[in-house]
């Protein structure tokens, strides 16, 4: 035999078992297809997974097409823990993947009845189920398939489209800020109701749930009543009690323009002051401490407030905590800002995210690596309620 008629007959041999081979199979009948794994669980059949996964069912055949040396009309179970390779297009929404855009310092996630948290990954998938958590200084942001966005705070826990029906996160603690996602909390649900919907909750210690809605507007559910909550408001939900009526969220804070001092413009509330990369809340045009006890508000504020004489035992140096807070609560409705600074403009890399008591003065050259960073702050006012983020300034830590 001639040496050019052996290798014919071995490359047809090849073909032969490669045409035969499962594996060829699947590579030939999903090549160049946009597949997605789906993880087989206890008692799966091909069915049961078409069932849940497929938009329509009937398109079983399209699971055999990809792995037929897993799964088979005539073998339709198949092994717990086995992946099926899946096209997208045929998968229901709220089975297809999440992208972990961007995340900051400890982020874990685990899946549905998982034991071991492990650390994330940019631009991992996310299934629906999985349980992502942050730290301290933590923070992490996911985009869905079909669109919206959730970001996740520090020392905070969600779930990802959980099983409760058109529901895309279960906020379980902390704090989150989402756009157009329909959100349930241990006492209330959140619900978009229009396409730009951008608002934020957060669980307080007692697990009342406080939402604030930036734009659009959002209906607000507990305990069988519902609170449309417009733009620029808030509502707070306290457990097995019904919504709060909504009220006005923080003023936002504006910078000046101009190579000098940068402070806020409202002249009616506090002034942020933002010069030489250090921020600090300015209370000098709402409220005074003249004397040993004694607060005065300049006028055009609110009413004046009747000169009374300080009690002799007090310090002179020192500021009565009761008349600290009344100058908080009469002339600055606050009680402090947070501060955000990323590497973008669009903040989706953030490398700071903090509170700050409204008496606290933040030095952001001691706090931030050399570079360049955008930054923007957001009033808390008495009752925990966050406004909108301020215009970001660009800055130069050297």
């Amino acid at each position: 035999m001639k040496i050019t008629e052996f290798r014919r007959n071995i490359f047809c041999v090849f073909l032969l078992s490669a045409f035969l081979n499962p594996a060829f199979c699947v590579t030939d009948g999903c090549k160049g297809e946009d597949l997605q794994d789906v993880a087989v669980g206890p008692k799966d059949t091909l069915w049961s997974i078409a069932d849940t996964y497929l938009k329509n069912p009937r398109q079983w055949s399209e699971i055999v097409r990809c792995n037929p040396d897993k799964i088979s009309q005539s073998n339709p179970i198949a092994v717990p823990g086995q992946v099926l390779k899946v096209p997208k297009k045929l998968i229901k929404d709220e089975y297809r993947e999440a992208k972990l855009a961007s995340y900051l310092n400890e982020v874990l996630f685990k899946k549905r009845n998982a034991v071991q948290w492990k650390k994330v990954f940019k631009q991992m998938d996310m299934y629906k189920n999985d349980t992502l958590k942050t730290g301290t200084d933590a923070y992490a942001e996911v985009k869905f398939y079909s669109g919206e966005l959730f970001n996740l705070y520090p020392n905070s826990m969600a779930d990802l489209r959980p099983p409760q029906k058109g529901v895309d996160v279960h906020l379980r603690v902390g704090e989150m800020k989402g756009l157009r996602t329909t959100v349930i909390t241990p006492t209330a649900k959140i619900v978009p109701k229009t396409k730009n919907t951008e608002f934020g909750a957060k669980i307080n210690d007692d697990l009342s749930t406080r939402v604030q809605v930036y734009k659009g507007k959002a209906e607000v559910e507990a305990q069988g009543k519902k609170v449309l909550v417009a733009e620029g408001f808030g509502t707070e939900v306290k457990f097995d009690m019904p919504p709060s009526k909504a009220t006005p969220l923080p003023p936002l804070p504006e910078f000046e323009k101009g190579a000098g001092p940068q402070v806020a413009k409202a002249s009616a509330g506090p002034q942020v002051k933002f010069e030489g990369n250090v921020i600090s809340i300015g209370l000098a045009k709402t409220g005074a401490v003249t004397g040993p006890g004694r607060t005065t508000v300049s006028a055009g504020t609110v009413r004046p407030v009747p000169d009374m004489k300080a009690p002799d035992a007090i310090d002179a140096d020192r500021i009565n905590l009761e008349k600290m807070t009344q100058m908080i609560t009469v002339a600055t409705p606050i009680q402090g800002y947070r501060v955000q600074a990323a590497r973008d403009s669009g903040f989706a890399n953030l490398v700071l995210d903090k509170r700050y008591d409204v008496f606290d003065r933040i030095n952001l050259n001691e706090m931030l690596p050399k570079g360049n960073y955008w930054v923007r702050i957001s009033y808390i006012d008495l009752l925990g309620f966050e406004g909108k983020f301020s215009e970001p300034r660009q800055i130069t830590v050297r």
